[in-house]
């Protein structure tokens, strides 16, 4: 593919976050053929100074959250944790959060955090009209206090991702 790409405009999303999805072929603005990058995608992100992330869970993905500039401290509990636990990473670190992992971004900072997300399989979102159809993510609020136990039926989970993925399909075949 004799393309490059680049980081351009970064628009907030549900989790309080930017993010530009550059490398994505399940994102519908994305020029990148559907079937072209299956099983991963990259997108950048950035936590603002002193701001942090909603608490959030993707069931069926697993994510790396690379710092590219700045510092960050990521808060996550995985299923069998009794309490939730706190990581600290600066540039050029990573960590892995595996699915199921409730996870939230938090900068302490005076300076924005860069990072980068990549996530396996490639991660899904399907709008309407702006309206979010289907999201990768579970936004479950923003107080480690009130978050509970989060269950889900992981099959519903599966059959409403493989309707959205089909739907995105068609939608860009629609646009090409």
């Amino acid at each position: 593919m004799k393309e490059v790409f680049s980081i351009r405009s970064l628009f907030q999303v549900p989790d309080g976050t930017l993010v530009e999805p550059f490398l994505n072929s399940k994102d519908e603005k994305s020029q990148i053929p559907f079937d072209l990058l299956e099983d991963y995608s990259i997108a950048a992100g950035v936590i603002q100074a002193k701001t942090s992330s909603r608490i959030q869970v993707m069931p069926s993905g697993t994510r790396v959250t690379f710092v590219r500039t700045g510092s960050l401290r990521i808060k996550m509990k995985a299923e069998f944790d009794v309490e939730p636990y706190d990581l600290e990473l600066t540039a050029d670190q990573a960590v892995v959060t595996a699915p199921g992992t409730l996870l939230q971004l938090i900068n302490d900072t005076l300076e924005s955090c860069h990072v980068l997300y990549i996530v396996s399989p490639a991660y899904l979102v399907l709008l309407n009209d702006d309206h979010v159809v289907y999201d990768d993510s579970i936004i479950l609020g923003e107080d480690w206090d009130n978050v509970t136990c989060v269950r889900w039926n992981s099959q519903e989970l599966q059959i409403a991702r493989h309707e959205a993925y089909i739907e995105l399909a068609a939608k860009k075949v629609r646009k090409s």
